[in-house]
């Protein structure tokens, strides 16, 4: 085999390994979703220590909509729990919590939640979710988020979400 050809041959190789590395790279996909909460339980503890502030415990239930017409969350039933520290007064707060988010399926997700209290905007909250795991279908699911929070009326608010996501193959 003539040098050229040799040469050629290795270069499809490192050509078709390389194309492979960036499709592998790539293959994050991006969507974006509104869930629609209604809040099932808030009970706040007042600290003591300055007006307004509380330490409260939520429960949350929603649904996803996938807003690009896309499979992914869309129809998802949604359970979050959350602990926050905020002062209603200086505007001030953040949190954890914990989403679980079921598809028509059956199938499970279950992400991480933190967040903080967006200054000048009352009740406006903003953050990340990051996968915790996936059961069924989701198992291997890499995926995070991040997200603004608007309310609507007495315990209703929506989350728009902006997500990064790695679906198991």
């Amino acid at each position: 085999m003539s040098r050229f050809k040799l040469f050629a041959f290795i270069a499809l190789i490192i050509l078709a390994f390389g194309v492979a590395a960036v499709g592998d790279a790539l293959a994050g996909e991006r969507f974006k979703t509104r869930t629609v909460y209604y809040t099932v339980k808030w009970e706040p503890i007042e600290v003591g220590d300055e007006e307004g502030h509380v330490l409260g415990v939520a429960e949350y239930r929603g649904i996803v909509s996938n807003m690009e017409g896309k499979a992914f969350g869309d129809g998802w039933v949604v359970r979050a729990v959350s602990l926050s520290d905020m002062n209603a007064r200086t505007e001030t707060g953040s949190g954890l919590g914990y989403v679980e988010a079921t598809d028509r399926d059956g199938d499970k997700c279950y992400f991480r939640s933190d967040y903080n209290r967006a200054k000048g905007k009352p009740w406006q909250t903003e953050g990340k979710l990051t996968t915790l795991k996936g059961i069924g279908k989701y198992e291997g699911i890499k995926a995070r988020a991040t997200w603004k929070s608007y309310v609507v009326a007495p315990k209703q608010f929506y989350l728009d979400h902006e997500w990064e996501v790695e679906l198991p193959r």
